[in-house]
């Protein structure tokens, strides 16, 4: 006969400071893990002497998943879309070609507010 004895863990969560809004993501893998980059761009305005100038603030936050949790996290969003579509109507996609950002002469990045 076995006996085993329940053990209690304690969990305590963080739930990681405020809310994050995401503008748009960008996604990357390699064969080791999947890289989700949250980004929230807002407009910034600041008058210097009788110029007004605007710019652009990029701000972001990432999460790096194991392929199955990436995997999961794809099936589980499928479904929940699946089901606000139902309740709530089509989602429309509205793609905003975003300005092109120059860091040199030879590499451009242009992409879309989704």
């Amino acid at each position: 006969m076995i006996i085993t004895k329940k053990k209690t863990v304690n969990v305590e969560t963080d739930n990681g400071g405020p809310v994050f809004f995401s503008d748009t993501v960008t996604v990357s893998h390699n064969q080791n893990k999947f890289v989700l980059d949250f980004q929230q761009m807002t407009p910034r305005f600041s008058k210097i002497g009788a110029e007004l100038e605007h710019k652009m603030f990029l701000a972001h936050k990432t999460v790096m998943l194991d392929p199955g949790v990436a995997k999961d996290l794809s099936r589980i969003l499928t479904v929940n879309v699946e089901n606000y579509e139902k309740k709530f109507g089509k989602i429309e996609i509205k793609r905003i070609e975003s300005p092109v950002i120059k860091k040199d002469e030879k590499m451009e990045y242009t992409g879309y507010i989704g």
